[in-house]
């Protein structure tokens, strides 16, 4: 057992027990603790940072990608389509109803990953479904999408896709050489993804 599993283990622990102790909150759906200690060892709750990509790229209106950073944080940097509800608003009664959307793929995201998990176990203790992590956070995604290191010539042709792939995303969030925030605009969460700029195609060199 790592210690981040451990760490994670302790704190669905504790956050399972502030959540009980909770005045006029109701626990039908909440799961088991053991069943959360499950979901929580489970890999698939994490999406990647390219899968995340191509369904914005897509415009997936399935996907909403949840910023649980300070406002703060979020307005100085936050990938295009992402709306912001920090962790300390994560049980606000305005939020149970984004939540409560069995239509959309809820990803938290915050700079790595231990902010997100928290997201994540509190609402997934609360029995919330379709709810994921963006592994390595924003931070991780700034450094694959938009950084982008060029691979060499000699690099299998996958590696060579993928880097195409990464440039052309980047290109169509912020144009040749912007990497200023795109923005969510006061649209329903349901339209997370608000993108228009176009993708002009990968060039040679490094970012974008």
């Amino acid at each position: 057992m790592n210690k981040n599993y451990i760490f994670l283990t302790i704190l669905a622990v504790v956050i399972g027990l502030g959540i009980l102790i909770m005045p006029e909150t109701k626990h039908d759906n909440q799961i088991k603790p053991v069943d959360l200690l499950i979901a929580i060892d489970d890999p698939s709750r994490f999406l990647s940072t390219d899968v995340i990509t191509d369904r914005l790229v897509k415009k997936d209106p399935t996907l909403l990608l949840i910023d649980v950073r300070t406002a703060s944080q979020f307005n100085s940097f936050s990938i295009p389509g992402a709306i912001n509800i920090p962790l300390d608003s994560i049980l606000a009664r305005s939020t149970a109803e984004i939540m409560g959307n069995k239509d959309l793929d809820k990803v938290f995201y915050s700079n790595a990953d231990v902010t997100s998990d928290q997201a994540w176990i509190i609402n997934k203790r609360l029995g919330y479904k379709a709810i994921y992590v963006l592994q390595g956070g924003v931070n991780k995604w700034f450094n694959t999408i938009v950084i982008n290191e060029i691979p060499a010539d000699t690099e299998p042709v996958e590696i060579i896709e993928l880097y195409q792939f990464r440039k052309g995303a980047c290109q169509y969030f912020f144009g040749n050489n912007e990497t200023g925030s795109v923005k969510e605009s006061n649209a329903a969460p349901k339209k997370a993804v608000v993108i228009t700029k176009k993708a002009t195609g990968a060039s040679a060199g490094g970012g974008c």
